[in-house]
């Protein structure tokens, strides 16, 4: 095993994002740099990666979840019809994060990061195999989806992303701990959104009152 694959297995968000910033050019960082580091590998570390930019600070410029989201519904999508590496179109390629921003991120989420990493091992592969993958890739789709609602509130599209996140690391590490917890947090997801976005809630309204102000 190399020592890049080795780390990967040992610190899995830790070496993702700092392959992820190794790979970038120039200001930006891009999917197409994204698709450089792990594209050959699986679908589980962009998946891990993307959601994982959603969560940290540079995923709260407005926009950015849902053009995040799109992405991995297509790459989610190419997972369940059995593709082997992920395909993007170009134009998505292009989407990009500001690098100096993504790097002091790194740094402010370094601990968290590597706390998060100490509780990743293979385990329970039975709950990483084959029908959970799919089925977590079909929940993929729905939760990048339903981050579009979702932007409108503070932190909302965080908890899918989150659930994302899991499924990515679950799929990279075959933990099929992180999986179950996905499959919980893809639940959570559900039951928040419907009381935050759902007939009658207040949260609902006031969503369903924006979107009618900015159709107009």
């Amino acid at each position: 095993m190399t020592a890049n694959r080795q780390d990967e297995q040992d610190h899995p968000l830790e070496t993702l994002f700092d392959e992820a910033l190794e790979e970038a050019e120039g200001d930006k960082l891009r999917v197409a740099d994204l698709l450089e580091a792990y594209g050959t590998r699986s679908f589980g570390p962009l998946i891990a990666i993307l959601a994982l930019f959603i969560i940290i600070p540079i995923g709260a410029i407005p926009g950015i979840p849902a053009a995040i989201g799109l992405v991995i519904s297509i790459m989610a999508a190419q997972l369940l019809i059995g593709r082997s590496d992920p395909w993007i179109p170009e134009q998505m390629k292009r989407l990009g994060f500001d690098r100096e921003k993504a790097e002091r991120a790194r740094e402010k989420a370094g601990k968290w990061l590597r706390r998060i990493d100490k509780l990743i091992t293979r385990r329970l592969e039975w709950a990483a195999g084959d029908v959970a993958q799919w089925m977590a890739a079909l929940l993929c789709i729905g939760l990048s989806i339903l981050m579009v609602p979702l932007e409108v509130i503070p932190f909302g599209a965080d908890i899918p992303a989150a659930a994302i996140v899991m499924f990515g690391l679950g799929l990279t590490a075959r933990d099929g701990l992180l999986m179950l917890i996905g499959f919980a947090i893809s639940a959570a997801s559900l039951v928040l959104a419907w009381r935050w976005l759902g007939p009658g809630s207040e949260s609902g309204t006031e969503t369903a009152a924006m979107l009618i102000h900015f159709s107009a």
